[in-house]
């Protein structure tokens, strides 16, 4: 590897680390630390939510799956798309005026407990249980990812490569919380963006301007022109079910949440949607240009359509900070689902039941310390990198999704949805995810969400019917 390389991605880890530093300095207790004392302005909550949203799969699957099928592909940026402008516009105002009247809520599990007078904590506990699992596999996925890209960037082992990102996320996470996280998203949602617009045009280029580059694809049979070739019917409608998924993040959910007011959400939804539909334009792009450069022999895994494109087109130095943009989509996700995550696990099950009371700085070490607990059983998850990126990360995104976004969405809007059948709706999408994933064959080939969604509104609609003694607030 070029030692210019080496030198700007050292010189972006050191960026990340003194944004933290500075992160930590103003995160004085725990609202701070997970929610960032609801202070984000418009730009902040905007590119948080997109940033921390995309991983990996914005910047390797994507461009992957396009080099492979071609516009094809098209379906799941639209379906995405799609999701995540129904999210801003429907769920965000809602749920940060909620999360503030409900007892001031820090964490998903704990503003469901709030809005349903959840005494007992089984909801709050069943909740975050639910955030926990789907999340753990989701940061797995992702690890396994930045440990590939520096296992192919470096040339070292895919096991130290894996413990050197274990490493290096965890402690800028741990160190500023999401004051840290939301600052540096801010940094990395640009060099994304910027990464995403230079290489396809710089691939356009490379083959002599657009109808030169038309023409190679038409030469080497890309599909540019049809976007049903070899696609039935199901594969179209998991692939546009992918939006379903933004409802039940919460580390997108909590973005709304930190935000300083709902009255910043229609501006912010206008920046995160046209950063996140010109990304992913970009990211096509890139997959489908680039099929005018590589072949099967040339590029033997898909995923490596940027990463071969930014080594073939630009100079080490500038390849470098390339490579730092497909970095920085996979380390923005972790850091994000860590924070939801550890939180979730010290705030809505340990306080709850060890009936333990912590001043405030042990409370903000705890957070801190479970940082390291669930990135570590992450990482143990992620030591056989031997799955894709898309087949691990489509069921971390399902399991969120599918489990809680329905009863966050009918929280916000339906006033006859009860406890129980909160409860229930939880425990029976998690349960269709995870049954779902291992059937195949005929229907079974439909994506996990849209069943998994099904079941949960079912079980939260029959569940608050059967149940009705205890309405929401």
């Amino acid at each position: 590897m070029k030692t210019e390389v080496i030198i700007v991605i050292a010189l972006y880890v050191l960026v990340i680390y003194v944004i933290g530093f500075f992160a930590s300095r103003v995160t004085k207790n725990v609202s701070d630390y997970i929610v960032g004392n609801r202070r984000l302005n418009m730009f902040a909550t905007a590119l948080g939510a997109g940033a921390s949203d995309m991983s990996a799969w914005l910047m390797m699957s994507l461009p992957g799956l396009a080099y492979l099928n071609g516009i094809t592909e098209i379906w799941l940026p639209l379906g995405l798309s799609i999701g995540a402008y129904l999210n801003w516009k429907y769920v965000a105002k809602r749920l940060r005026d909620y999360t503030v009247k409900y007892g001031n809520a820090l964490t998903i599990p704990s503003y469901i407990a709030n809005r349903f007078d959840d005494r007992s904590g089984f909801l709050r506990a069943v909740t975050a249980i639910a955030i926990i699992l789907f999340s753990t596999i989701y940061i797995a996925s992702a690890l396994a990812a930045c440990a590939f890209v520096m296992e192919v960037i470096f040339n070292m082992n895919y096991i130290t490569a894996l413990l050197i990102s274990t490493i290096i996320i965890a402690l800028y996470t741990s160190w500023g919380g999401f004051i840290a996280v939301n600052w540096i998203d801010i940094f990395q949602g640009t060099l994304m963006l910027f990464a995403l617009l230079v290489v396809p045009a710089a691939i356009v280029m490379h083959l002599g301007g657009v109808s030169d580059t038309f023409l190679a694809l038409n030469s080497v049979g890309a599909n540019i022109s049809d976007p049903f070739r070899n696609i039935d019917n199901i594969k179209i409608v998991s692939l546009l079910t992918w939006g379903l998924g933004y409802f039940g993040q919460p580390h997108i959910l909590v973005r709304f949440m930190g935000a300083k007011s709902s009255a910043i959400m229609n501006q912010s939804r206008r920046v995160c949607m046209s950063w996140m539909v010109i990304s992913m334009i970009g990211a096509c792009l890139v997959g489908l240009f680039g099929a005018a450069i590589f072949n099967k022999e040339t590029l033997p895994n898909h995923e490596l359509v940027f990463l071969k494109s930014s080594e073939l087109l630009f100079a080490p130095w500038l390849a470098g900070i390339l490579f730092s943009a497909v970095l920085s989509a996979i380390m923005s996700t972790i850091s994000a689902q860590l924070l939801v995550s550890s939180s979730s696990l010290i705030e809505d099950i340990f306080l709850q039941f060890k009936k333990v009371k912590l001043t405030a700085v042990q409370e903000l070490l705890a957070n801190k310390a479970s940082v390291f607990l669930i990135i570590c059983i992450s990482a143990a998850l992620a030591y056989d990198p031997q799955n894709t990126i898309f087949n691990i990360v489509s069921f971390g995104w399902a399991g969120l999704g599918a489990s809680i976004g329905p009863v966050i969405i009918l929280s916000l809007y339906w006033k006859k949805i009860t406890r129980e059948g909160a409860i229930l709706g939880i425990i029976l999408g998690s349960a269709t995810i995870i049954v779902w994933k291992n059937l195949h064959g005929g229907i079974f080939e439909l994506y996990e969400l849209a069943p998994g969604f099904i079941m949960t509104t079912i079980g939260v609609v029959v569940g608050s019917i059967y149940f009705t003694k205890s309405k929401i607030k």
